[in-house]
């Protein structure tokens, strides 16, 4: 054992045996315990609590999302390829946004990559511009819907 200028205090000696160390760690916890000073839970106030931001229900319509899908890119224009996309606003951790919100993107096929991943993935547009163009499509799409008379019977007309 090398020698070191601290010296060893008693407290701190190995226990000759288990029940000693058994007493020793006892003693430990209750000087522990008993040092404790008990603090009140400060929890706030109800009154400076916010209170839950209501959301309303998102639309939800199958017929609307296959008419959006029979419309050209709402992006580059090509047709027959197009899914409902979502806009990227007003969504939440496992919550698509509205389908008013939709407007026709084109998917992927062999060798073109489409509108519809390369916008979700931000290679198309920054977020700034997107959160611009999303409002814009998503309102040309709800017009040609209704124009072409393929708007959903029982699905709210939003005012746009």
């Amino acid at each position: 054992m090398r020698r070191t200028a601290f010296r060893r205090s008693r407290a701190s000696a190995t226990p000759k045996t288990e029940q000693e160390r058994e007493q020793r760690l006892i003693d430990k916890a209750q000087r522990a315990m008993n040092s404790v000073v008990p603090r009140a839970a400060n929890m706030g106030s109800s009154t400076t609590a916010a209170a839950p931001i209501p959301k309303a229900a998102p639309v939800r319509s199958e017929a609307y999302r296959r008419a959006v899908a029979t419309l050209p890119c709402a992006i580059c224009g090509v047709a027959g390829h197009s899914q409902a996309a979502h806009a990227n606003t007003g969504k939440g951790m496992g919550i698509k946004a509205c389908d008013l919100t939709l407007f026709p993107a084109c998917c992927d096929r062999p060798g073109v990559r489409g509108c519809h991943s390369q916008l979700d993935q931000g290679a198309l547009f920054t977020k700034a511009v997107r959160r611009e163009l999303e409002p814009v499509w998503s309102a040309d799409t709800r017009r040609k819907i209704q124009a072409m008379g393929l708007w959903p019977k029982g699905l709210p007309v939003p005012d746009d």
